[in-house]
């Protein structure tokens, strides 16, 4: 079975490269005799004090282990080893695919007799972020009276696997090694979900770093939109929108010339007559005239709460609620009369608009990249990833129809 680990779902081995697993239990559970018999690996016997790391691993096979240190009763102990597991699990997460941490193994052994030996609780809190298996070791047969059902018992749990690594002899039984199969197979048929979740971490973790480019970006358009030289700004504020989305790109590994972006963002304000239909609704705020002075803070936390408002779950909402925020409470501006510089906030808050549709044409190209599709035309996706944040606009705003994109 270890020989064909992953040959019954090809596309989602290639996705993940390698199937990661994370052992964990309590000291004396037997994990390091299950990772020797899994990978027929020689392991030391001594106590496991960190997470080992790089992973176990047999050459030409599609999966990695990782041992950690045991749970031993003293609850101190316990705490500092789950802290260290949340950790490496979380460090892990949003990293590329076949780096994240995959699947658990939580072993118990078969000679447990008391419920409160499990930490049900704790088990149920990882097995929100990655699939559980449990593994019954040294099972047997006594495990069956309650241990077993106990288990089935938690719903976060995916499987329960009775195992017996090694060949197992007393007065009253005498039990070959079994069940390493058969939590292969188990493990194996985790690889689609397992593969769409590592995909969509990776591409969470861009997106995120991707968001800070984007509150830089607005910031430095926003600065250089106040700046007293007008001649200055055209060109200025198009080299800071190219560079933006060049951060952008390179932090989903791609690379584009500057003419190429400069297009885009061309096609981004120009064809959409996104800068018009902000600087409407800004102008039409409650309160926006010129008898009735409100800071840029104060138009902006107007605008959050209508956007907040909105019924539209488009994937953006959030963000451009975040970015909104983050504008919010720029120092620098956050203070001044909006009639003073609804040009410079609108000019801004464009930008931003532009980065928060390029990162989701961004997450989709990426997307087809990993799960090894052609990949989008990355004009065309930008196109119609500008159009439904212009519906989105017009929509939420009851502003008339945006002028759609030229041919």
């Amino acid at each position: 079975m270890v020989l064909s680990f992953g040959h019954r779902f090809p596309t989602a081995i290639k996705q993940i490269k390698r199937c990661n697993v994370l052992v964990i239990g309590s000291t004396g559970a037997g994990k390091s005799t299950l990772i020797s018999s899994m990978l027929n690996f020689p392991i030391s016997d001594s106590v496991t004090k960190s997470i080992s790391n790089p992973p176990y691993q047999k050459p030409g096979l599609p999966i990695a282990i990782y041992d950690t240190p045991g749970l031993e009763n003293n609850k101190k102990q316990q705490d500092r080893v789950k802290e260290q597991i949340a950790k490496f699990i979380k460090q892990q997460k949003y990293k590329e695919p076949e780096d994240q941490i995959h699947a658990i193994w939580y072993c118990v052994n078969s000679q447990v007799i008391r419920e409160t030996q499990i930490d049900r609780r704790w088990i149920s809190s990882i097995a929100k972020e990655l699939p559980v298996i449990a593994v019954i070791t040294r099972a047997s047969g006594v495990e069956k009276s309650w241990l077993e059902p106990f288990l089935r018992g938690i719903s976060e749990i995916k499987k329960v696997i009775p195992v017996m690594a090694l060949r197992e002899e007393t007065d009253y039984y005498d039990i070959k090694p079994y069940g390493l199969d058969s939590l292969l197979f188990g493990t194996e048929h985790l690889l689609e979900e397992i593969a769409k979740t590592a995909i969509l971490n990776a591409i969470k973790s861009k997106a995120d770093k991707s968001f800070g480019w984007c509150r830089d970006g607005c910031t430095k358009v926003l600065t250089a939109r106040l700046l007293p030289v007008p001649m200055m700004q055209t060109p200025l504020l198009a080299t800071l929108q190219s560079w933006m989305l060049a951060d952008i790109s390179q932090t989903f590994g791609y690379n584009f010339d500057g003419e190429f972006l400069s297009e885009l963002c061309a096609i981004g304000i120009g064809t959409t007559g996104i800068e018009v239909y902000l600087e409407q609704i800004l102008n039409n705020l409650p309160g926006v005239h010129s008898d009735n002075i409100q800071t840029v803070h104060d138009v902006l936390s107007q605008f959050g709460v209508m956007l907040n408002g909105m019924t539209a779950t488009l994937p953006f909402k959030d963000q451009l609620i975040d970015l909104l925020q983050g504008l919010d409470n720029f120092n620098p501006v956050s203070g001044f009369p909006i009639v003073r510089c609804i040009a410079a906030v609108t000019t801004a808050l464009c930008t931003g608009f532009l980065a928060v549709a390029y990162i989701e044409a961004m997450k989709i190209c990426k997307q087809a990249e990993y799960e090894g599709k052609p990949l989008p035309d990355i004009k065309e996706t930008w196109k119609d990833q500008m159009q439904q944040l212009m519906e989105f606009i017009k929509i939420g705003f009851g502003i008339g129809s945006s002028p759609g994109f030229a041919n």
